[in-house]
């Protein structure tokens, strides 16, 4: 019940002055950007690395100026050559983005690697994702686990639930269990969703110690609660066996529909089982056949239930569900569920 996708996130480092004041960056976060790029120029000219990096954010994003790639990379460069860690930072997210050049993750690379060892955290979250990906160098799990490491010790959310996921995929026991856990609960902390999520899955890993059940079951309402598609199809399925809560089939089935009209695929597959089984209710041809239409897309033991009911279905009861599955096509096409492991700041 566990899952090893990795979190990916792309940001740029935006500097400010230590110790006191920046009136730039004050202007900038305050929406003055014509006055933020006036006050980072007059500084960049004179030398000011924080300022160039800056400078180069405002032409990377277009805020206050145009978009221009190449002066966003000349001010990284000079900022970078002054030993600016943000700086090199995102020279590294150009490389890997192909901002106003083709994609070079060996560059990305060689920049992430200069930043995380002056102690950038997000350069050190993105050199450990290099390395677990095997892009722009040779996949490297040891290596990955160190960067993640140095990044979650850092306090990056992101690098905290990586670090986790490597830990649970290497599976060598309680031990490692226990160290995931508390790399989860910082990133939870953080207000880390998907951390959350896994906190509630490797809980129910457990599912026979009722203590364990109980502490999913916490966290999987809260984020039911809050919308999360996947912790609403484990609530509902928790509900509909009496793991950990009460035995409660209509409860089940409403948070696994609340999850099925997300769009989430076994959600659906899990609803259309119900109803064609009758678990905890009369058995209804009808839904049966609309939710394993809709989720069996590519998975053989749904297609094959929903073989079996199309076999029992009566013509009339065919034809009330297709009306149905037209219906719930366009409930669920309008939030689509964001790719698992994708994020985007």
């Amino acid at each position: 019940m566990q899952s090893n996708a990795l979190i990916t996130f792309i940001l740029l480092s935006f500097s400010a002055l230590a110790g006191g004041a920046d009136t730039g960056v004050d202007a900038f976060r305050r929406g003055d950007f014509d006055a933020a790029q006036r006050y980072f120029t007059a500084k960049a000219e004179r030398g000011d690395r924080i300022a160039q990096n800056n400078l180069g954010v405002m032409y990377l994003k277009g805020r206050g100026v145009e978009v221009d790639f190449d002066k966003a990379r000349a001010y990284f460069k000079a900022a970078a050559n002054q030993t600016l860690g943000g700086a090199m930072f995102n020279l590294g997210i150009m490389h890997l983005r192909g901002y106003g050049s083709k994609i070079n993750l060996r560059e990305a690379v060689t920049w992430f690697r200069k930043s995380a060892v002056r102690g950038d955290r997000e350069a050190q979250f993105f050199l450990g994702l290099m390395y677990f990906k095997g892009q722009g160098t040779m996949p490297d799990p040891e290596k990955a686990r160190q960067w993640f490491q140095k990044s979650s010790e850092a306090g990056l959310a992101a690098a905290q639930f990586n670090l986790a996921m490597i830990i649970l995929k290497a599976g060598d026991g309680a031990a490692n269990e226990e160290e995931a856990l508390q790399w989860l609960d910082a990133a939870a902390e953080q207000g880390h969703e998907q951390a959350k999520l896994h906190i509630a899955k490797v809980h129910l890993a457990h599912v026979d110690d009722p203590d364990r059940a109980a502490r999913a079951a916490i966290v999987l309402h809260e984020l039911a609660d809050a919308g999360e598609p996947e912790a609403q199809m484990q609530y509902g399925l928790m509900h509909t066996f009496g793991y950990g809560v009460p035995l409660d089939h209509e409860e089940g089935r409403f948070w696994l529909r609340q999850s099925a009209l997300q769009g989430l695929t076994a959600a659906q597959i899990n609803l259309g089982a119900i109803h064609a089984e009758g678990l905890g209710t009369d058995p209804d041809l009808v839904k049966a056949y609309a939710w394993l239409t809709l989720g069996a897309k590519n998975n053989r033991a749904a297609n094959q239930t929903l073989e079996q009911v199309s076999q029992r279905i009566e013509r009339a009861d065919r034809e009330l569900a297709e009306a149905m599955i037209t219906e719930l096509r366009r409930k669920t096409s309008k939030d689509p569920i964001p790719k698992a492991g994708e994020t985007a700041h």
